[in-house]
């Protein structure tokens, strides 16, 4: 089968975000379901998004073995083979001989045991000391104090996402702002539109590119030559396929000619076995309250995007580039429960100082923005409408992806769906467009659902 992008029209009750009371497609509470869709994230950043299903094309002739030994795991899909998964050697873009900190892509996201992601914390416990992981820490972090706490207690990687952008001087601020993120689980990876916790990587490439580059050394020189289109196609073709779906089914929604391919648009749920009656009450709670933004059938991440021009962004990825897919500010930045720190470290003489960006508002004035939390999605976008923007994530195995949200800042199934039911949703720039007050039945009840997802 050969994977395929796609456009396809959806029944009302998708498109518009399955926001009615309806516990399945049908045509009951319309008014209130286009009521409630028009409200959601408004401004220009919607201008050009569809509800389609259409996803990134795995490229002809991509080879997925030759992709997961470039990813780094071997065979068994649980251990580590760096026998063709480091990129090192003499770079005519480096300017010199790039030498490897032995990290590859498994070092983050460490076999299908732990769905290719982290194991739990603290690292330290199942990860040993002189793995590249803790060895290679400064080429993410490059001295910053906070380095090893975040990473062995929390699980997070310090990025900075303007790191390798030609498009702006060294000396820029957009160029210090940096995050505190999870790595994410590679699961369903196929279904993403934009990758990363933001969605800022409009494109697989890109993604693996950008991640060869931070992670394996401690500069901010770009090594273009040793990762080649084709290193990025074998890779893409891996993470794609089956080592990362959650359910075989689920690739016939990458075809339109397979057989599926229109069960599983049209049904939601076709391939969730809900076997109790509190976990068909809760699939009805999901649609009550959730579905507006996890709608895309069977996978349930978000169905709004646009098509990504081009293989790749342009080596100056530009600001202002348009993402490929809607992002939302539910809150979770500005709780910034584990209280991170976000401002810049001087390596030379140890002082912090703050980082100040010129964001562009709505009316195109200028917002002089100093950062304090993780401003997502305005990182690379450059735009006040943007803080605190994330991507929706898939919710497949969810009880098994935890912890949750961009900072790991909810630890069980039970946290994200108390946070969503709380104050800090629901006073949050989308979560007062669409708040959720759910009862303690209907809590239990989808709870009973997401576990069974």
């Amino acid at each position: 089968m050969k994977p395929m992008k796609r456009t396809r029209s959806l029944p009302l009750c998708l498109a518009a975000g399955m926001s009615s009371t309806l516990g399945a497609c049908g045509t009951e509470n319309v008014a209130a379901t286009e009521s409630a869709a028009t409200v959601v994230n408004t401004g220009s950043y919607n201008l050009h998004l569809e509800e389609s299903l259409r996803f990134e094309a795995i490229p002809p002739g991509a080879d997925p073995d030759h992709g997961r030994r470039l990813f780094g795991l071997a065979a068994d899909l649980e251990t580590e083979n760096k026998s063709e998964a480091l990129f090192q050697g003499f770079s005519q873009a480096f300017g010199g001989v790039v030498v490897s900190n032995q990290r590859t892509c498994f070092t983050c996201h460490r076999g299908r045991s732990t769905n290719l992601g982290f194991p739990a914390t603290p690292l330290s416990a199942h990860v040993p000391a002189d793995d590249a992981l803790f060895t290679g820490i400064d080429a993410d972090a490059q001295g910053d104090p906070d380095k090893l706490h975040n990473l062995d207690q929390l699980a997070l990687i310090k990025y900075r996402p303007g790191r390798f952008n030609l498009a702006r001087p060294e000396e820029d601020a957009f160029r210090k702002v940096f995050f505190w993120r999870k790595s994410v689980r590679l699961v369903n990876t196929a279904f993403q539109r934009g990758f990363l916790n933001d969605g800022r990587a409009r494109v697989m490439f890109e993604t693996d590119r950008g991640a060869v580059f931070s992670h394996t050394q401690e500069s901010d020189n770009r090594f273009d030559d040793l990762f080649s289109a084709q290193n990025g196609a074998d890779m893409q073709a891996f993470q794609f396929g089956a080592a990362t779906l959650s359910d075989p089914r689920l690739d016939a929604l990458r075809d339109p000619a397979n057989p599926l391919h229109d069960v599983l648009a049209n049904d939601p749920f076709y391939t969730v076995s809900t076997t109790t009656a509190a976990q068909r009450a809760g699939q009805k709670a999901f649609v009550k309250y959730c579905m507006t933004c996890h709608n895309t059938p069977n996978v349930f991440n978000n169905l709004s995007n646009v098509e990504a021009t081009g293989a790749f962004r342009p080596e100056t990825n530009p600001a202002f580039a348009p993402g490929v897919g809607r992002a939302f500010n539910i809150g979770v930045s500005e709780r910034n429960k584990h209280h991170l720190r976000f401002t810049h470290y001087n390596a030379a003489d140890g002082t912090f100082s703050p980082i100040v960006i010129q964001l562009a508002n709505e009316d195109g004035s200028i917002n002089n923005y100093t950062i304090a939390i993780d401003i997502g999605l305005a990182a690379v976008t450059a735009r006040t409408e943007d803080i605190g923007r994330f991507k929706v994530p898939q919710l497949r195995k969810i009880k098994d992806l935890g912890p949750y949200f961009h900072d790991n800042s909810a630890d069980t199934l039970e946290d994200v769906v108390d946070y969503f039911n709380g104050p800090d949703y629901n006073g949050s720039k989308d979560g007062s467009l669409f708040p959720i007050h759910m009862t303690a039945q209907e809590r239990s009840d989808l709870l009973a659902f997401l576990r069974a997802l």
